[in-house]
């Protein structure tokens, strides 16, 4: 009975691990606080239960993936690694796309995961958004958007190893689009760290601001944040 029990754990842990690293490569301002909220652990929840049923699955039709050997313990781990991992590959599945005006709609069993990502990137976004509308201010306060725009950016990226090409060109593309507009150098200033806050997060950004002083300053003889 406990070694059974301990299967089911072991295939439930296959799919909420799976999902809790997908929930950390899309969060790189705070990744960790995106487990705790009810959203995040949901969508872990979730994951950890189709692995769950797809095991049970597999001990009702006794289902042996071709393995005729007498082994109880080369069997059991074969069938919890094939049923914790086919659940993961089946619920990112997308059968067929079908265009509906300018959105592209997913039919298929991904359709569930979209929707639970989706209530947790509201989840998270609200409550993250009150932190770094304060945080994101004090760290660029003093900061000259013009001397920063170019400067802050490159060095946040340069001392980053995971922010692919896609994303640094997205962020130029970004930062070019606030450099034409006519808002304050203070809003622009914020606008840019919000930017760059969530891409390489706010320990990153403070010590980057910090590195570069007087370079990206109003004032040069003011202290960097």
């Amino acid at each position: 009975m406990v070694a059974m029990l301990a299967n089911y754990v072991f295939a439930g842990l296959i799919g909420g691990i799976a999902g809790s690293v997908e929930l950390l490569r899309r969060y790189r301002d705070d990744p960790v606080a995106t487990l705790r909220q009810p959203a995040g652990m949901l969508y872990i929840g979730f994951n950890a239960l189709s692995s769950l049923l797809a095991y049970h699955l597999v001990l009702v039709f006794d289902v042996r993936f071709g393995i005729k050997t007498a082994d109880p313990v080369r069997l059991v781990t074969v069938q919890v690694l094939a049923a914790g991992l086919a659940a993961v590959a089946f619920f990112r599945t997308t059968l067929f796309t079908v265009r509906q005006g300018d959105a592209t709609l997913e039919i298929g069993p991904s359709a569930i995961l979209q929707v639970l990502l989706a209530v947790t990137d509201r989840s998270v976004d609200r409550s993250r958004a009150l932190p770094r509308a304060s945080e994101v201010p004090e760290i660029m306060r003093n900061v000259d958007f013009a001397k920063a725009v170019d400067a802050l950016p490159a060095f946040c990226f340069g001392v980053m190893q995971n922010i692919d090409t896609d994303e640094q060109t997205a962020a130029r593309e970004q930062t070019g689009i606030i450099a034409r507009s006519t808002l304050s150098n203070a809003l622009k200033a914020n606008l840019l760290g919000l930017l760059l806050v969530n891409l390489v997060g706010r320990t990153v950004l403070r010590s980057a601001v910090t590195a570069l002083g007087g370079e990206i300053l109003l004032d040069p003889a003011a202290p960097a944040p």
